[in-house]
This record gives structure tokens, sequence and C-alpha cells, in this order.
């Protein structure tokens, strides 16, 4: 894995410095389109999904950039090593420098079966064979053959989970909405404050709630009480502790701790350590968003997922869409001071991903926080 260095100490930075001070606030984007026609063909690209070759329009055209601030941002990723870095990710090296593991979520919508390992194991096989629990028991539960205690179908799912394990399957299935089963009700409750459960239960029937524990260690304090307290209520009415194997599953690797619980081993599913939490949607955490839309718009999902993987590993800095995205980022939070970003208009469908981008942490770099 290369070394990192800050990237206020790379010639490129510096540069961008100066030519910040050339450009400044002075340009007029106005100006900018009149003086050069083809100014909207030269900063705009075109993704192609080759799943179902849909095209999503990356039109940053209206940004305070020049042909020489694009040649500056893409110098500096180079100098920051952004594609060695990129290459690492995708070989499964351990470029979380501070637990010393891997950040595969790639893995998780390889569709198309590369290659992938940690440690020299193939994890491709673990990755499948967690897709095909989800769609056996997904399929079960939406037809109707998987049912509660007293022979009723599943019609209300319950999330309980915290951080990366609530707010991943909340923006996704929120965005995915047109795809949801309109007579399944969904339910996220994440915050230790009893009203939160509370007003899930309130709008659920015990005979036709399913809960879902996302906990990796499934000791997780505000997981796990609030997972108790959905026990207490539904104990409370099926009357009976064998029940719970219904009702509950668990997305989790600690079996001593689900089955203590009460939850069936055979509803577990799990998840490897080079899954961060903030892309664990993708993973088993993400069974919530598979329930409410169904296992074969998921597996879309996940392949739509692995056509930007291949864009992002396989296309030049000045053509790739998330680099040049990052890169405009970096040019007006770094360079002009901006602390606000305005999307307008922005898909209501995709509210909760603000959220979700406030809620990452910043990314640390030579011991130092990134800046």
């Amino acid at each position: 894995m290369p070394g990192f260095a800050q990237a206020s100490d790379l010639s490129a930075w510096k540069s961008l410095q100066k030519h910040h001070q050339e450009l400044g606030r002075s340009i007029v984007l106005k100006e900018a389109f009149a003086q050069d026609p083809q100014r909207y063909e030269k900063f705009s690209r075109t993704f192609t999904n080759d799943v179902d070759k849909s095209e999503t329009i990356f039109d940053f055209s209206k940004n305070f950039i020049t042909d020489e601030t694009l040649q500056l941002l893409c110098q500096l990723a180079r100098e920051a090593k952004v594609e060695e870095l990129r290459d690492d990710m995708f070989k499964g090296e351990k470029i979380n420098f501070t637990e010393k593991r891997a950040v595969y979520h790639v893995a998780l919508r390889n569709t198309e079966n590369w290659p992938m390992q940690v440690d020299g194991k193939s994890v491709v096989e673990e990755v499948n064979s967690v897709l095909e629990h989800m769609k056996e028991f997904s399929e079960e539960v939406r037809s109707g053959k998987w049912v509660g205690y007293t022979g009723k179908a599943i019609n209300t799912i319950v999330n309980i989970g915290i951080g990366g394990s609530d707010l991943g399957p909340v923006m996704v299935s929120e965005a995915l909405k047109p795809y949801g089963k309109r007579d399944m009700k969904l339910h996220f409750v994440s915050n230790i404050d009893g009203t939160h459960m509370a007003e899930a239960l309130r709008d659920s029937d015990p005979e036709t709630t399913l809960f879902l524990v996302a906990s990796k260690t499934f000791t997780t304090a505000e997981t796990t009480t609030n997972a108790n307290t959905a026990k207490k209520w539904f104990l409370g009415h099926a009357k009976d502790e064998s029940a719970i194997a219904k009702h509950f599953v668990a997305l989790s690797t600690n079996e001593e701790e689900v089955t203590k619980f009460g939850i069936d081993k055979k509803n577990m599913f799990g998840f490897a350590d080079w899954v961060g939490g903030r892309y664990s949607v993708w993973s088993a955490i993400g069974l919530s968003v598979c329930l409410y839309i169904g296992y074969d718009n998921f597996h879309d999902f996940l392949a739509g997922g692995h056509a930007m993987d291949k864009h992002f590993k396989e296309t030049p800095l000045e053509q790739n869409i998330p680099v040049l995205g990052g890169l405009l980022s970096v040019w007006y939070s770094d360079f002009f001071g901006a602390q606000t970003h305005l999307v307008s208009p922005f898909d209501q469908y995709l509210l909760h991903f603000f959220e979700a981008l406030n809620s990452f942490p910043s990314i640390v770099t030579a011991g130092m926080p990134f800046k």
C-alpha cells in the first residue's frame, strides 16, 4: 500500500492555491459559456450502466473551473496516489490502516464474480452464499410461505440497528420506494430512547411482524436494548419463547449471543469484518431492503453498484465520475473555503442521502485529520 502524505504538502496543491488566487471569484459562468461554446461537452461525462444500458449524465460545466483547474485537480489526485489506493482496494489490501482491514464493499456487489480475495482467500463464495440465503428467505416472506406463530403472513418489518446498520437501509429503502411491496410496512428503530421503538410497535401486529436485529457482534448497547424491548413486547402477546424463531432474525456473526436471544441460527445472516458500517447496506444488513423491494430488484441494485465500481476501477481520472465529483468537493471546500453545498432541485426519494453524507467521519492520513 502506498505511503500517505498530507495533501497540502503536495506540489499540485500549491499549484492549485496559485491557480485559485489568479482565477479567484473572477470567473463568470455566463462569460465562460460565451467564450467556449463547447464548455458543456468539455465538462460533462456520461455513465452507461452495463446492466440496463441506461445513461446517467454528470454535468459539472456550471462549476467555477477551467481546463487548467481540471488538469491540476487530476494531478493532485495522482500525487495523492488515488489510483494506487483504488487499485489496492480492489485487490483486498488493508487500506483501512487504522483498523488494519480491507475495505471491500465492492466484493459485496461483485455480480460478475470477479476473483476477489483477502489474505489470499477468496471471498466470492462466502458473499454468494449469503446472497442465496437472503434470496430464499426474502422470497418465502414476500410470498407468504413464511408465516408467524399464528399462521399469518408477515406484513411488517422492523429493522433494529444503529449507525450503518440503520442509515444505509433507511436511505436505500426510501430511494427505491417505487419498487417496494405496497402492502408491507417498514420501520427502522435506532434511537435508544424508548419512544422510537414504541412508535414502531404501536403500528405493528405481533402476529404479522418480523424483527431484524442488525448487530455484527450482537452486543451493541442501543441495538440489544431495543431488541429486548421488542422481544418483551412480542412475548407479552405470543406467550411462547419458541415463537421468537418465527419473528426475529439476526444480521450478525455471533452465533452464541444470537441463539441465547432465542433466534434460530438458521436465521442468521453474517458478513465479514472487511464490511465497513457505512457501506454495509450492500451486505446482509440490506436484508430489510431486500424484503421490501424483492430479491430481483435487490440484485439489480447490487449490479448497478458493480457497474459503477467497474467505471471507477477502469476509467482514467479525467473521465472518472466519482473521482471528478470528489475533486470538485476538494476544490470548493479547501480552496474556496465553501462551507455549504447546494443541490437544487433534489430528488425527494434521495433525501436521506444528504444525512448519510453528513454522517461520514473525516479520513485520517499521516496520523493527522485530513484537511
